[in-house]
């Protein structure tokens, strides 16, 4: 963590010099780009003020483009983490399968889970639409399923393909250009699910009818409880997780105009990344860069918490998760605070301390939220964890728990940040 910090210290040298020389010549990456070659109109009075300077512009119709400075300053300190994450698995890696004390050899194996994660997610993250659309769908399906085998075990018996199918309609809907099918995917999910928990022993008889190998099961009749958890995994890990993909989509910029501004100009001629320049591939967007630091954010906090808590923590929380404590949860703010401030300044933000200060305030609270939330669905379900497909972590839902109420703010909070740019 400290060693990320000095490297963002480094990458935020240029960023922090006064803003009212370069104000004007350093837009911000979540602005769209508009036709370049628009008419501006004639001389408008002077602006008093770097902000009603860009109003103008933008009222003239000047072309808006993402300034390669900011670019450049704000993809910096994604590579360095990157390679310092990658570094960091070298020593993980021995320490994690070499001999040795079993509880030692425990928390290098949680290193190791936790640094190839964060390798693994960056590069899914900056991998196009198709490729982040592919995985998050399988992490998706992973933790829903994990959810509703926890479900199971208390009796319930809830309809998890129809579940599993609906979150997986909706996050193909989110990455739709048309808004009618993004809104439309939660509702008509919801009318089918109701449909099919009203008919479902007559479906299953019809299934033993079409297909002869299919024994149909003896499904007790339809409780509250299975509604009620059927449609608990639909929106907490189908509808909610759709904003990341809505959030990564926001603001796609062309490779033809990145490439310069990140890729040295020797590099540029080689073959690979000649034909990525001149395809139309999505490989980031201005979202992108809003979700990567998000994300990160939400570790920060999630680490913050855990040793403020553990050396300072003296009042509980609450009693959902009794580990927790008041001493924690500032910790994890104040983390994801700083986090999301130089995350502003690097993106070029409006107001960036003021703007990313909340963001971070909120991604600490709602990721917060994501954590006790999984915690009661445990709890309820009486395990300690929610499946062990990951060493040291439990299950993947143990992993993805403070990532699912924090996606949609953040989108709402993006898109009015837009708006107001």
């Amino acid at each position: 963590m400290f060693s990320l910090a000095a490297a963002w210290a480094v990458a935020l040298l240029p960023a922090l010099q006064p803003h009212a020389a370069h104000a004007a010549a350093r837009p911000s990456p979540l602005v769209r780009r508009p036709l370049l070659g628009a008419a501006v109109s004639a001389a408008p009075l002077r602006p008093r003020s770097s902000a009603q300077a860009r109003l103008q512009a933008r009222r003239a119709g000047a072309p808006r483009m993402l300034a390669a400075e900011v670019l450049a300053r704000s993809v910096r300190p994604i590579v360095g983490t990157i390679s310092l994450c990658l570094a960091a698995l070298v020593p993980c890696t021995v320490g994690a399968f070499a001999p040795g004390e079993v509880r030692r050899r425990g928390l290098w194996r949680r290193g190791f889970t936790g640094f190839s994660f964060a390798v693994f997610v960056s590069s899914w993250i900056f991998s196009g639409t198709v490729g982040f659309l592919s995985v998050f769908m399988m992490f998706a399906v992973v933790a829903q399923n994990e959810y509703y085998d926890m479900v199971r075990r208390n009796g319930i018996n809830p309809t998890w393909k129809l579940g599993l199918l609906g979150s997986c309609a909706m996050y193909v809907a989110a990455a739709c250009p048309s808004v009618a099918m993004r809104e439309a995917a939660f509702p008509l999910t919801g009318c089918a699910t109701i449909i099919y928990l009203l008919l479902r022993p007559g479906f299953e008889r019809c299934y033993g009818r079409l297909f002869p190998w299919y024994t149909p099961r003896d499904t007790p009749p339809t409780t509250y409880d299975d509604v009620g958890t059927t449609f608990m995994g639909i929106f907490l890990f189908g509808y909610m997780p759709s904003f990341w993909v809505r959030l990564r989509g926001i603001g796609p910029m062309a490779p033809a105009a990145l490439l310069p501004a990140i890729v040295p100009p020797r590099l540029r001629g080689c073959a690979p990344l000649v034909a990525l320049e001149r395809s139309r591939s999505d490989l980031l967007t201005a979202g992108a860069l809003v979700q990567w630091w998000t994300m990160l954010a939400i570790v920060f906090a999630d680490v913050a918490a855990y040793f403020v808590g553990k050396r300072f923590g003296r009042t509980p929380l609450i009693s959902v998760s009794p580990g927790k404590t008041w001493e924690g949860l500032w910790g994890g703010v104040v983390a994801a605070t700083a986090t999301m401030a130089a995350a502003a300044v690097l993106l070029g933000w409006p107001y960036p301390l003021a703007t990313g200060g909340l963001y971070g305030i909120g991604c600490a609270l709602m990721g917060l939220a994501g954590d006790l939330t999984v915690s009661l669905l445990k709890r309820s379900a009486r395990v300690k964890d929610t499946g062990s497909i990951m060493p040291g972590h439990g299950g993947l839902l143990d992993r993805l728990d403070s990532y699912l109420l924090v996606a949609a703010p953040a989108f709402f909070y993006v898109s009015a940040l837009r708006m107001l740019l």
